[in-house]
């Protein structure tokens, strides 16, 4: 017997559904995914099994696995102090510092363990500061697992207002509205109505629950215009799209600013830190008003190593490198999927990229997304993990490149893709056959 489905046996026996959380749960389904080490782009399981890495731990790991020096920064600081529930460290302060010196908005910094804590504080100082209850995000965008945010993340709002979870107090979704993703109109109309009402809007610039969906032009100055009619707080959820696909954000890049902003994910290649960074008078609520906690938060282990990988992130200008790779990628499947004559659209973004069977055109909004074919997407996962390809079998996920993906790395990819869209076009048929003829 495998070692992997000895120890799932275990995990089974711990474990609901034999790891932490559903979309981790959903790497099993072909058989056990039991991991033992990473090292660059390479993940290998207990069975000594090597996959190239195109998941990367949802996009958190740039730098590749065990980039050698933020395990340096890391052994060096865990010699010295783990935590310290009191006061300060220098290592937490040149962190912020560095985190501070990037984002544009960041007047001042709060470190917490996970995205979902920081995207709860962002709303918690945003209602405290505007003295409204109400948060309109949008669909398709996801914000965490919490109860202000687990709401028609994958289920349109043509349908309704939709808990993606049971356990989510009614109460609770009274506070929250749920708006179209890139509608500027729907977004203006509602603001007119209910302006008065609302405390922040928050959105990802990239969405990157439906796939690569980038916030359109029109919609993000709608968005920008109308938030501040109101005299609500803009919040930025950037999570994912500081350092991968903006090393000062996205912010930097729109021309936006927006009052909060949430980080994490890219900050620290993959150490679990995550960030509220804003405005100095609505973080000030945080002196007296607010209360925010967390004993494991900005603890001086994850600082230094967050710090080690932000250095170099900026020293290699990450983001650059990043969009040059994934943008190889995504022209790399277009070109096979125009060979093969399969109807797919390919949508990518700084570096990330995702592929969605039986659509003509990328999706901007989460129903153009969950129209694409889920069966097509498996079967292409299921051939690119036997090539020893990783990604999320999720199609409304996406591809991560990180650093260390090189011209090996892009071979394999290339023989791997290839041969998975000759099985999808094989078992899927003329339900993905392209009306275009293949490229000269």
């Amino acid at each position: 017997m495998r070692r992997s489905k000895e120890l799932f046996g275990r995990a089974l026996r711990v474990f609901v559904g034999g790891a932490q959380g559903r979309l981790r749960r959903e790497f099993h389904y072909l058989e056990p995914l039991i991991l033992a080490e990473g090292r660059g782009a390479r993940i290998l399981d207990v069975d000594g099994r090597s996959f190239i890495d195109y998941h990367m731990a949802f996009g958190a790991i740039v730098l590749g696995h065990s980039d050698p020096e933020v395990a340096e920064a890391v052994a060096e600081q865990a010699r010295r102090l783990v935590l310290h529930g009191a006061g300060v460290t220098e290592v937490e302060i040149r962190y912020a510092e560095l985190v501070q010196s990037l984002i544009p908005t960041a007047d001042k910094v709060l470190f917490t363990n996970s995205g979902s804590e920081a995207v709860i504080m962002a709303l918690r100082l945003a209602r405290a500061y505007t003295g409204r209850d109400v948060i309109v995000k949008f669909e398709g965008n996801y914000h965490g697992w919490h109860d202000y945010s687990l709401v028609n993340v994958k289920t349109p709002v043509r349908r309704g207002k939709y808990a993606e979870s049971e356990g989510v107090p009614s109460k609770a979704l009274e506070t929250v509205e749920v708006l179209p993703y890139n509608d500027p109109d729907a977004f203006a109309e509602f603001m007119e109505q209910r302006g008065d009402d609302v405390a922040a809007v928050i959105l990802e610039p990239v969405a990157h629950s439906m796939g690569v969906v980038p916030a359109e032009r029109r919609f993000l100055d709608a968005v920008d215009k109308y938030t501040r009619k109101a005299g609500a707080l803009l919040i930025f959820d950037e999570i994912i799209t500081a350092v991968r696909d903006a090393l000062h954000g996205m912010q930097s890049k729109l021309g936006i600013k927006p009052d909060l902003t949430t980080l994490g994910k890219a900050i620290a290649n993959g150490l679990p830190v995550a960030a509220v960074v804003g405005r100095e008078d609505v973080m000030s609520l945080l002196q007296d008003r607010v209360v925010s906690s967390g004993t494991y938060s900005g603890n001086p282990l994850v600082a230094a190593g967050g710090y080690a990988a932000l250095r170099k992130a900026v020293r290699l200008r990450l983001d650059t490198l990043l969009d040059s790779k994934a943008s190889e990628h995504a022209k790399l499947v277009n070109d096979i999927l125009e060979d093969y004559r399969v109807r797919a659209a390919v949508s990518q973004f700084g570096g990330a990229f995702s592929v969605h069977f039986g659509l003509d055109r990328p999706p901007r909004r989460l129903e153009e997304s969950l129209s694409a074919d889920p069966v097509a997407y498996r079967l292409m996962v299921q051939t690119l993990r036997a090539s020893g390809i990783l990604v999320s079998p999720n199609y409304l996920k996406r591809f991560h490149l990180s650093l260390v993906h090189g011209e090996e790395e892009m071979e394999a990819f290339h023989s791997a893709m290839e041969e998975a869209i000759r099985r999808v076009k094989r078992e899927r048929g003329s339900y993905l056959e392209s009306m275009k003829a293949p490229a000269a």
